[in-house]
């Protein structure tokens, strides 16, 4: 080997070693790097879980609210029903008896008829409260009633319909007044509230 060889196999061995040590600096700069950005995508990931978990927790409770809101909505629908019915029941009860609610009727019509007036009643009501029914209160009252030919859309009770203004004297009007009067008592007795 002539020193020109040598020269060159040291220039050689030399640039192996550089790049060597070029490749082995890069190498722990791309596994730096890479370790790097493996803490952040596991970081990005846990914050994604993290904000995943919010969300899904955040649904999840919302969905909570909304179902419990519609079971009360659900709850006080029946409940509301549940007193209309007891309601219901009452006008039935009370046309149950056709001697003690023609009484009642025959009252009410007594306390508030005017000569002249027409007594408008249910179709339900057309057998009971009826011409002869209605020609007694007008005697009793010593005034001039007839006998609609219409009838109410009611559930009970009649509509004094006069020259100037009618009387609404219908068992629902009378039910409604009874219920805002008390509905809080009978939900009590009902639903223990």
């Amino acid at each position: 080997m002539n020193g020109k060889e040598a020269i060159i196999d040291k220039i050689i061995g030399d640039a192996k070693l550089k790049a060597e040590e070029i490749s082995s600096d890069a190498k722990k700069k791309a596994d730096a790097i890479i370790a790097d950005a493996q803490k952040k995508a596991d970081s990005i990931v846990a914050e994604s879980e993290s904000a995943k978990k919010a969300a899904f927790d955040t649904v999840l409770a919302n969905a909570e609210v909304v179902a419990n809101l519609d079971c009360k909505k659900a709850m006080l629908t029946a409940k509301t029903a549940l007193v209309g019915q007891v309601f219901d029941n009452a006008i039935a009860k009370l046309r149950a008896d056709g001697k003690k609610y023609c009484d009642l009727i025959g009252k009410m019509i007594a306390a508030s008829a005017e000569d002249g007036d027409k007594v408008r009643t249910s179709k339900e009501d057309a057998d009971i409260l009826n011409k002869s029914f209605v020609d007694s209160v007008a005697k009793k009252c010593k005034i001039k009633l007839t006998l609609d030919k219409e009838y109410a859309p009611i559930k009970g009770g009649v509509i004094l319909v006069g020259k100037d203004y009618d009387k609404n004297l219908s068992l629902d009007l009378e039910m409604q007044t009874l219920r805002e009067e008390c509905e809080s008592e009978i939900a009590a007795v009902l639903f223990g509230e």
